[in-house]
């Protein structure tokens, strides 16, 4: 036998372990690979004590159930839970990096204290390292020194991806604090789906979908296999749907962007961009002029109807938008057919389409299509995710400072007239910060945050972050954001920590999983509910008060929480708690709207409107529509629409420091430790521009450099980038690879949701 066939190279190995899930042996686990021998002889090995350990994960915001196999108490494998009905024991790509998160060698693993007064991308940090007891005596010790002042309202806290529990201490601890100013990294880009849902059935939240059931899904700008949430739920379902089962469920995909999703569809329609909205009261317009809609579920359960169908039939025929969206008026009217009939249908929305400056009511005029044919909480249609039972946390303790803090508005500007049904308005931030309105801020903390690379125009954070007057900054590892901290704790990752978790959108049914520690916290690192059970004791007023019956530790919280819902041990041996079986058609208590039904015109946007006199005679503002498009920056000048779009092995914990996820981190594409900038052929051609050549992307507001990749499968007038990469900081796996088109895009917003549109900004392409 050859030796030099048994050989593999590092890069071909990282490839394969990616894809297989199957090989864990990088150096950073268990060690130097050992060297490839011809000789059958091999030494004898020592047998490894193992064990499985059920927790969760945390490498997106799915959250999914997942078992761990410890070996001589190094974690080695990662797999699904089977007793987890929203993945049914399956797990995404993303779980396996879960190894990397773990061992990633260039995590902190002591607190860290900035001795550099300077603060900036290029300035060096002079970290040094001090004790926990001098850390947090700096943080709560500033705390209580502006809480006595009575202005917790001039505290700030920022909050990245978390487990559930972890959420309700970090929402807890700002409540007891005082503060208006809880800044969540959902409101980048969950939002506009979230006020749609609100506009429409009251409900302010992520949907759920019946995958097992349905018959036909028209999925507008949803990459589900590549970002959908939870991944690994769509993942397996597709499998279901489409495979496993009579009567194959059809898929039709409407994006300009030929994704993952699109290429494993029945039907790629690439529409016009922005256009999703128009193409969805078209497609209304068909199924109502042809009478093909749900008579029994508009007739019993809805509110609005003949407003709504009036302006699908005057203002929104296939003819007419055709010309608008790109798509022929006969296959408008076969899609609309098509849904109708094929029932049970739904109409799913992604980023890809809401991220707008209309997001929310293009979320919305989807939203209705899965009314207007009845799928609404019906076997194969939408349904209502249902949540535990938790053990009541009872009310903070209110002081002066508390009541004080509270009464005054946030910066981020949520609720006011400016932006109309808003809960966070998260990319606002900075220009408040800068300009120190509503008030300046004194102190910010931020729990596992990285908005300066992921929030649109993200070189706003830069110069906001070098204004904060004093920034903890608590992470796993250094990320862009940490490197304005003045002060750096390390807090451990979900293999080494309790919490519980469950999903915020999925099967429907109620489902609670445990996060139990598969090691003990490698180096100093400490658990983020710790932490805040630490400072709250630390704490002076309502604040110790407000925690002192809740577990006095992360694992005495997890206890408390989930002990109505199942036996400790059951629950450590487990790992997932889950409901009574799913029950449909609750319309009777299912809505939250004026009308307690389905509106087609929205009663809560109208009693919003209403009370900030914004209301103006013969006025639409509370029907599904689609405004006219508006983008930033000049189509003469800059041709094309930038189209950033997030790929299967994007982390969602603001690090993309691992050889796994960067090694196939473009799957269509076929490459990883890079990006490509993605045109239409014919575009190409007309710009004189060659596949492979390295080109700058320029908006109004900044330019980036990637190599161009021509295809296909991209809209004429889109340029494709890839979001995740063109990191600055933290380890040698992802600094300085590829680049970030949130620098280049423009500020602007869905006045509804406050959402941030990161797709209405133009850009030109030319040679470096």
């Amino acid at each position: 036998m050859n030796p030099d066939h048994l050989k593999v190279s590092r890069r071909r190995f990282l490839k394969l372990s990616a894809l297989t899930g199957a090989v864990v042996g990088i150096e950073q686990v268990i060690g130097p690979l050992p060297s490839v021998s011809a000789s059958p002889v091999r030494a004898p090995q020592k047998a490894l004590r193992s064990k499985w350990i059920a927790t969760s994960c945390l490498n997106c915001q799915g959250r999914c159930a997942i078992r761990v196999k410890v070996a001589d108490d190094r974690v080695v494998r990662i797999t699904g839970n089977p007793l987890s009905p929203a993945s049914e024991g399956k797990v995404c790509p993303k779980a396996h990096i879960g190894l990397q998160v773990l061992y990633d060698p260039d995590r902190i693993h002591t607190p860290l204290k900035r001795t550099a007064k300077e603060k900036g991308k290029e300035i060096d940090p002079r970290w040094v390292p001090i004790s926990w007891d001098e850390a947090l005596r700096q943080v709560t010790g500033r705390l209580n020194e502006i809480r006595d002042r009575l202005q917790p309202h001039r505290v700030l806290i920022f909050s990245g991806l978390h487990s559930v529990s972890a959420q309700d201490m970090i929402s807890r601890f700002a409540e007891a604090l005082g503060t208006p100013n809880l800044i969540s990294g959902e409101g980048l880009d969950l939002e506009a789906e979230k006020s749609g849902n609100w506009m429409a059935d009251g409900h302010y939240g992520l949907t759920s979908y019946d995958l097992d059931r349905t018959s036909y899904i028209l999925s507008f700008g949803a990459d589900l296999l590549s970002s959908g949430v939870p991944l690994s739920r769509f993942l397996r379902k597709w499998g279901r749907m489409r495979r496993e089962r009579p009567g194959r469920t059809k898929v039709v995909v409407i994006d300009p962007r030929y994704s993952v999703t699109a290429s494993k569809s029945d039907e790629w329609i690439p529409a016009h961009p922005g256009t999703e909205g128009a193409l969805a009261m078209a497609i209304a317009h068909v199924i109502i002029a042809e009478d093909l809609y749900d008579h029994a579920f508009i007739g019993r359960w809805s509110n609005g109807f003949d407003g709504y169908r009036k302006l699908a039939l005057e203002q929104y025929s296939p003819d007419l938008i055709s010309k608008i969206t790109g798509i022929p008026p006969e296959t408008i009217r076969r899609v609309a057919r098509e849904f109708a009939k094929t029932g049970p249908g739904l109409a799913i929305r992604g980023k890809e389409a809401l991220s707008r400056p209309d997001g929310s009511y293009i979320s919305y005029a989807i939203f209705c299509l899965n009314a207007l044919v009845g799928s609404i909480d019906i076997p194969g249609g939408i349904i209502y995710q249902e949540a535990p039972s938790y053990r009541d946390m009872g009310p903070v303790i209110e002081d002066k400072a508390t009541q004080r803090g509270r009464s005054q508005p946030g910066i981020d500007l949520g609720g006011t007239e400016r932006f109309l049904g808003t809960r966070a308005v998260t990319n606002r931030v900075p220009d408040s910060l800068i300009e120190g309105k509503p008030y300046s801020i004194e102190m910010a903390i931020g729990f596992n945050s990285n908005f300066n690379m992921t929030a649109p125009s993200c070189h706003r954070w830069d110069q906001a972050l070098k204004k904060l007057p004093y920034y903890v900054h608590i992470s796993p590892f250094i990320s862009e954001m940490a490197l304005y901290a003045d002060l750096v704790l390390p807090s451990t990752t979900y293999l080494e920590e309790w919490g519980y978790d469950h999903p915020s959108a999925g099967g429907g049914l109620a489902e609670m999983r445990i996060k139990q520690p598969a090691i003990p916290p490698r180096g100093d690192a400490r658990p983020v509910i710790d932490m805040i059970f630490e400072m709250s004791r630390r704490m002076k007023g309502g604040v110790a008060g407000s925690f002192a019956a809740l577990g006095g530790n992360s694992e005495g919280f997890v206890k408390f929480r989930t002990g109505p819902l199942i036996p400790w041990e059951e629950l450590l041996k487990k790992g997932v708690w889950v409901g009574r079986e799913y029950r449909y058609r609750k319309y009777d208590r299912l809505f939250r709207t004026p009308s307690k039904k389905f509106e087609f015109e929205s009663g809560n946007l109208r009693s919003f409107l209403s009370k900030t006199g914004n209301i103006k005679k013969g006025e639409t503002d509370f029907l599904p529509r689609s405004g006219e498009m508006r983008f930033l920056g000049e189509s003469e000048k800059y041709p094309l629409i930038l189209l950033p779009y997030q790929p299967l092995l994007m982390m969602g914990n603001g690090s993309q420091n691992y050889p796994w996820a960067q090694e196939i981190y473009l799957p269509m594409q076929g490459m990883g430790w890079d990006i490509v900038m993605e045109i239409n052929s014919r575009t190409a051609e007309t710009f004189h521009l060659r596949n492979g050549q390295r080109v700058w992307a320029e908006s109004p507001f900044g330019r980036i450099r990637g190599r161009l990749k021509l295809s296909e499968g991209i809209h004429p007038e889109v340029l494709a980038i890839p979001s995740g990469q063109g990191h600055y900081a933290y380890g040698k796996w992802q600094k300085g690879i590829g680049a970030n088109p949130n620098e280049i895009i423009g500020v602007d917003d869905d006045r509804v949701s406050g959402q941030p549109s990161s797709l209405n900004t133009r850009v030109k392409v030319y040679p470096v």
